[in-house]
């Protein structure tokens, strides 16, 4: 097996990984919100049960967080894969240039894509406004 279609293979196994993760994210996300509504709308709740639904909430948002720079690099390890083979070795050199391009980096990153940081800090702020917003 050739050295690209070994990266190709590696790549192909991180998007399953990825997939899965998510599907898993978007769980723990609903569970979140559904403890942060349920918080919030019990008139009972008192500051320890806001605080452990709060830290329950950014515990999930801190781990999507960091699910999604591990789908960033993926994406960036399967690039530098490719500029390390030469794009002009694989089945469609454009293509491999394309990507290569596309991602833009070879770079590591702990970050995920600005999309990615963007829903993270709007689902963080929906599940600490539904704990914390008095309700009428």
């Amino acid at each position: 097996m050739d050295l690209a279609n070994t990266a190709m293979q590696a790549f192909q196994n991180g998007r399953i990984v990825d997939a899965l993760t998510f599907i898993g994210v978007i769980i723990a996300i609903w569970l979140a919100l559904r403890v942060a509504n349920m918080t919030g709308e019990n008139p009972d709740s008192n500051l320890v049960t806001k605080i452990v639904s709060s830290a329950f909430g950014l515990t999930v948002m801190a781990g999507t967080f960091q699910s999604f720079g591990f789908a960033a690099n993926t994406w960036i390890i399967f690039a530098r894969r490719l500029t390390e083979i030469g794009p002009e070795n694989t089945a469609d050199p454009v293509g491999a240039q394309g990507l290569i391009d596309y991602v833009g980096t070879i770079e590591s990153t702990g970050m995920p894509t600005p999309l990615g940081i963007t829903f993270c800090v709007i689902v963080t702020i929906m599940i600490l406004s539904l704990i914390w917003v008095p309700r009428k």
